[in-house]
């Protein structure tokens, strides 16, 4: 391999940066071991050669050719390409992977169900959603639909959110991370409890986003997760939901108790409540 091939692309590279400070930073490869690089004085061992082409998103062989010929592959490279390979840090590759592999069999929680919170718009009402569980290309995700409407009330206009996200099982917890699909304007993170029996019934947990208020402030609040079958009828499912009063019949006792957003006088911090 050219070593002075080599030194001359990467300094070619480095050019689409800031500063080759930053390009170490971000490599986590120190600033004299680099240098030696630059000058073609070393070339990088195999792990630090996979991070350096993973990073400007490059095959291993591309980097080491002719610089002549490496300058007309990024000429017609579009510049956007190399930005994005910066964003290959270890962070998203890790966070990517705990997203993507599982340590938990959730094939049990697939199917559909109501999702019961307090709603932060009218704080004293229980917002009841609908949502789904689902395994798509080896991964789970979920989306539900929240109807900000009373049945018995026109206090209410008629409003609804949609969210999607990503379902995995880590440490024997469950950890969803979504965003609203229709304004895209707020990420929700969902962590519950399993269940330990083979039938899933109800699963509780907390949910962070924010409030539906104009001041949008960050909420944490307890969540019930209430199972309804891989066959449910889902216009029904979806008939049934909306907003009701705190003592409505549409809301089981069990649920009220465990999504009530009280501390214990010992409690310091806000824990969800297993079942």
């Amino acid at each position: 391999m050219n070593k002075q091939n080599f030194a001359d692309n990467l300094r070619l590279l480095c050019n689409y940066k800031k500063s080759i400070s930053e390009v170490c930073r971000e490599l986590e490869i120190n600033r004299q071991q680099f240098n030696k690089y630059l000058s073609a004085k070393t070339t990088p061992s195999g792990n630090n050669l996979r991070r350096i082409c993973d990073y400007f998103g490059l095959e291993e062989h591309e980097i080491y050719l002719p610089h002549e010929e490496f300058e007309e592959i990024i000429r017609v490279r579009p510049v956007h390409e190399l930005n994005l390979a910066s964003m290959n840090r270890p962070e998203l590759h890790i966070i990517d992977q705990l997203m993507t592999s599982s340590t938990m069999d959730l094939s049990k929680y697939e199917g559909s169900y109501h999702i019961y919170y307090y709603s932060t718009s009218f704080p004293t009402q229980i917002l009841k959603g609908y949502g789904m569980i689902f395994k798509e290309d080896g991964r789970y995700f979920i989306k539900w639909i929240e109807r900000l409407s009373q049945k018995d009330k026109s206090s209410h206009n008629d409003f609804i959110y949609k969210i999607k996200g990503m379902v995995t099982g880590l440490g024997n917890r469950i950890f969803i991370s979504g965003y609203e699909e229709l304004l895209q304007n707020e990420m929700i993170h969902v962590t519950l409890f399993p269940t330990y029996k083979n039938k899933v019934s109800l699963l509780s947990g907390l949910m962070l986003g924010v409030s539906g208020t104009d001041a949008r402030e960050p909420v944490s609040q307890r969540v019930i997760l209430s199972y309804l079958g891989k066959n449910c009828n889902h216009k029904e499912a979806l008939k049934a939901c909306g907003i009701f009063e705190e003592d409505s019949g549409e809301i089981e006792e069990q649920i009220r108790k465990h999504i009530s957003n009280d501390l214990d006088p010992e409690e310091k911090v806000f824990y969800a409540r297993p079942l």
